[in-house]
């Protein structure tokens, strides 16, 4: 038995090193998407929260700034730390309630979802942090609750874990109130105990700079997210979404989180805990999609996180087809690897459509993945100083992409209403130089006069300049003088 227990210790530590030596290899090779170039552009400026998100991502990268850290992909580094620990208490919570051979599966199972694999450790952007925070959570209130554990360290942990949590994505008030909920039902005698209260007080210190940002700013966060509910019925949206979650958990994961639950008689108290935590906000935030056309699957993802855990245990359990199911989802690992390295290479060389020529066909969009220190020397070749100093676009990405581009030498604004946080940065400047890039398929290519009147500019003169990607041309950088209306 002590042997078995060594060598499964040592597989966990083995695995827990190839992750991060796949992260540190790939870390490198991924171009900046336009929600890490944004945070990045806004981390120069702190702030007790910000538009969109909470804070820690943005405080994170502050960090890094105060340090004055110059590679781009170093900025990734507290991220993939972010899903490593992630993995380990995934590997906790499932060794708790089964086994350290489900527990390893469960690591493993968390590490090579696509969504997961990025978003949840690697890219900057707030689900890292959600998903570490939540994951630890949920194993310290596994002690506390079944364990029946009392150790004010473990309160304090639960309490600092939260606190990360609210400080990282609105999901996380949700995971609150059904943590709370499951305190209720399985262990409602530390309700009152002092522990209780340090643990509860802790984590509303997460809530404060939320709070406290959005009450001095017309709470204009909780505006702008609960304005994004449409109150449209659009079935393909729908369709796309729920495809989509199952792209981001892998088909195969779906498939043993759908099988464990179906069978009402077998869930057993521990995963009636985990059934709490994650269904609510799988439900909810698929409702959401239900009635609203600019909602995103992502959104539901920490819920699918948490039920992890069973599908590992399933996939242990079973049987038939057992050794069939894992060759499909090592099969499937394999051609998700070879459709991002490929959509990586296109985006670079456009080889996949080079057979259309000149006439790029309208799904071929790779607009997140743009390079976009290509354009920044375009424009540097271009403009003078003076132009340089007083560039804006028309909305938050093409601005954080810029800005990034320029590796903060020249900071770009918005100009109109979609700045997100950038409307909050006093940039002290007029800006005179707007830059709109444009792909060549794009149907948005409408006159800009009324729109930059409507903003009160004029626009004076207007020169395009063309972009490739590989030997063709791809885009257009429209390069427009304009002057603020007095």
């Amino acid at each position: 038995m002590k042997s078995k227990a060594y060598n499964q210790t040592h597989l966990i530590i083995f695995l827990f090193i190839i992750f991060c030596l796949t992260k540190l290899t790939v870390v490198k090779h991924l171009p900046l998407i336009n929600d890490e170039a944004y945070t990045l552009t806004i981390s120069r400026y702190f702030s007790l929260s910000y538009f969109d998100h909470p804070p820690l991502m943005v405080w994170i990268s502050y960090s890094l700034h105060l340090l004055e850290v110059f590679q781009l992909h170093i900025f990734r580094g507290p991220f993939i730390a972010f899903g490593l620990l992630t993995s380990f208490f995934l590997y906790k919570i499932t060794s708790n309630f089964y086994s350290k051979e489900a527990g390893t599966v469960s690591a493993i199972l968390y590490f090579i979802s696509p969504f997961f694999f990025f978003s949840g450790g690697l890219f900057i952007v707030p689900d890292a942090s959600l998903n570490f925070s939540v994951a630890g959570a949920t194993y310290i209130a596994i002690r506390l609750i079944f364990n029946k554990e009392d150790n004010i360290y473990l309160w304090i942990s639960l309490g600092l874990l939260l606190s990360i949590a609210f400080l990282s994505k609105y999901q996380a008030y949700l995971f609150g109130i059904t943590l709370f909920i499951a305190f209720i039902i399985w262990r409602r005698n530390v309700l009152f105990t002092k522990n209780f209260y340090i643990s509860v007080l802790i984590s509303i210190l997460g809530l404060l700079p939320v709070f406290l940002w959005n009450m001095e700013n017309n709470f204009d966060s909780f505006n702008f997210h609960g304005n994004r509910s449409s109150f449209g019925f659009d079935i393909i949206h729908i369709i796309n979404s729920i495809f989509a979650q199952l792209f981001f958990l892998l088909p195969t994961t779906g498939f043993l989180i759908v099988k464990s639950l179906m069978i009402k008689k077998f869930i057993t108290v521990n995963e009636k805990f985990l059934i709490l935590l994650s269904l609510p906000t799988i439900i909810i935030f698929n409702i959401l999609i239900l009635f609203s056309d600019t909602s995103f699957s992502h959104w539901a993802m920490v819920g699918w996180m948490l039920l992890i855990p069973m599908a590992s245990n399933k996939l242990i359990l079973m049987k038939s087809y057992k050794y069939r199911l894992i060759t499909l989802k090592v099969a499937s690992v394999f051609l998700i690897f070879v459709m991002i390295s490929s959509i990586l290479i296109h985006a670079k060389t456009g080889f996949i459509t080079r057979v259309f020529d000149q006439k790029i066909p309208r799904w071929d969009n790779t607009r997140e993945l743009l390079d976009w220190g290509q354009i920044a020397e375009i424009l540097t070749k271009t403009l003078q100083k003076k132009e340089l100093e007083t560039l804006a676009t028309l909305n938050w990405y093409d601005s954080g992409q810029l800005s990034t581009a320029f590796y903060y030498k020249y900071l770009v604004g918005v100009i109109g209403p979609n700045g997100n946080h950038f409307k909050y940065i006093d940039l002290k400047k007029n800006f005179s130089t707007l830059v709109d890039v444009r792909l060549l398929h794009s149907n948005s290519y409408s006159d800009l006069s009324e729109k930059i009147l409507s903003y009160n500019y004029n626009i004076t003169s207007k020169v395009d300049i063309p972009f490739y990607r590989g030997m063709h041309q791809y885009g257009t950088i429209s390069v427009i003088s304009i002057e603020k209306i007095q």
